[in-house]
């Protein structure tokens, strides 16, 4: 498997605390098949996207030397969990902010009620640059569960989706996991991301929580999400055309 959201990098965010806890999370993440990382550390500071490209490409360097030291067998690309606010319009060079320089960028919303019209716009403008946004965990959104109409209208901008493994699991609650397996059941999802923040808590233990998907995900489903289609992005390859069941 390939994880495509995790916030594995020590001290850039909410996620791990240190080298030592990214190197047990490293260890948690070969122990569950999953065989690379792409490092997704969150990014706001649009006056500061050469700074956090730096930062986080040197920790990227530091954490896969320790762990081929160590014999982790696991490796850690670079991508940004990249926040989507008013900023983007006068950005400069995004490049650096995509999923192991792909065309591919995985993008985030506020977990408060937002402007639906505005994420849009948004998002629009990311496409525009010449990227496919990924949107991360929209299962998480209290302003998709209102008007899970935007989805249909990311959809049709270019836009992928992105669920994390413990929502569709039900560890958010039921509402969220229904949310999460009916985008997945009606075409819309692409790939299941750990979400990762620690060793305890948001881990990425995926193998326990298969057992707690809805039975309609099956096997071949979860193989696409989880192997077929991050392998694409990691090659910058075009994701498969489909039809959807739009909301």
């Amino acid at each position: 498997m390939i994880d495509l959201h995790c916030h594995i990098l020590p001290e850039m965010d909410d996620g791990a605390t240190s080298y030592d806890e990214a190197v047990e999370m490293a260890k948690s993440a070969k122990k569950n098949k999953i065989g690379a990382v792409i490092a997704t550390p969150h990014f706001v500071d649009y006056d500061e996207i050469d700074e956090f490209i730096m930062e986080r490409n040197e920790k990227i360097v530091l954490l896969n030397k320790i762990l081929g030291s160590l014999g982790v067998g696991i490796s850690i690309g670079c991508g940004a969990e990249v926040y989507l606010k008013s900023d983007v319009f006068t950005a400069g060079d995004l490049n650096g902010l995509t999923v192991n320089g792909s065309r591919y960028m995985l993008c985030e919303y506020s977990l408060k009620p937002f402007d639906i019209e505005k994420a849009v716009i948004y998002a629009e403008e990311i496409c525009n640059r010449g990227y496919v946004p990924i949107i991360a965990h929209p299962e998480r959104y209290i302003s998709f569960w209102k008007n899970p109409e935007v989805v249909n209208e990311l959809w049709d901008l270019g836009c992928r989706f992105q669920v994390n493994v413990a929502c569709l699991a039900g560890r958010g609650g039921e509402q969220m996991q229904e949310f999460a397996s009916n985008l997945i059941l009606r075409g819309f999802v692409d790939f299941l991301g750990t979400d990762a923040h620690s060793v305890r808590g948001r881990d990425n233990r995926v193998l326990s929580k298969i057992d707690d998907f809805p039975k309609e995900i099956d096997e071949r489903r979860i193989e696409y999400l989880t192997q077929i289609a991050p392998e694409k992005v990691a090659r910058n390859e075009e994701l498969e055309k489909r039809d959807v069941g739009y909301f």
